[in-house]
């Protein structure tokens, strides 16, 4: 990636907000929605917290792999709001806690601060258009031990064009961009395991986690782990 067109990169997922620090922007639960304005026991729900939250910037323990890219796709949008509840209250669908940590392939350890930008479809097979409304979508920035966690929607499979292309489907997956100083920054896609679409061809093994059921006060949601693994910018670029 050239020098510019980095620079336009990191303006466009926003990486100055990174320098103010990661205070109010880590996991922010009081971000209100964009629309619409809602009241009563709506409004008091909070995001669901795993309680895993790492203590420590220990480097880790097993092998790192650099995380595969893939391409943003046309639903990507700038501009999207630093929450970490990515669907606005009574969004359809089965609620999903993400969650992992950043870590540099160079260092092993974790990476704070950096900017990740996560998107994913609505039960219609839609992605907000970014422009009326930034639905299914937010951005946040990664802990002092480079750990992040967001709750959404559980995203499906979908058919980008059932018109002229009635059987292909893409996999069920979350996008998200990910930009720290110093390392590359990435784009890519997070998958499911023993996902039924799984022949599409941007399906990653690699990249799939495996959702896990639980319960908390008496919610019921999935979860699931991944990890990024950001590469070293090289000095030339």
């Amino acid at each position: 990636m050239s020098n510019s067109g980095r620079r336009g990169f990191l303006v466009q997922t926003g990486l100055g907000l990174a320098g103010l620090g990661t205070a109010g922007l880590v996991l922010s639960r009081g971000t209100p929605p964009t629309v619409p304005v809602v009241s009563g026991e709506e409004a008091n729900r909070v995001m669901i917290q795993l309680g895993t939250i790492p203590k420590d910037s220990a480097p880790a323990k097993g092998d790192l792999k650099q995380t595969t890219p893939l391409p943003y796709g046309p639903a990507y949008r700038t501009g999207a709001p630093f929450r970490a509840k990515l669907s606005l209250p009574g969004e359809p669908g089965s609620t999903f806690v993400l969650s992992g940590r950043v870590w540099g392939f160079d260092t092993k350890r974790p990476l704070p601060g950096v900017v990740l930008d996560f998107w994913t479809i609505d039960m219609q097979e839609k992605y907000s258009d970014g422009i009326t409304d930034f639905r299914n979508r937010g951005r946040l920035v990664s802990s002092e031990t480079g750990y992040y966690e967001v709750e959404s929607i559980r995203p499906i499979p979908y058919r980008p064009n059932p018109t002229g292309a009635p059987d292909f489907w893409r996999c069920a997956h979350f996008h998200v961009v990910a930009v720290c100083p110093g390392y590359k920054p990435l784009v890519t896609e997070i998958h499911f395991k023993a996902d039924p679409h799984a022949s599409d061809s941007m399906y990653r093994p690699e990249n799939a986690i495996a959702p896990q059921k639980q319960t908390a006060n008496g919610v019921s949601f999935e979860s699931g782990v991944f990890d990024i693994v950001l590469e070293r910018e090289s000095a030339k670029s």
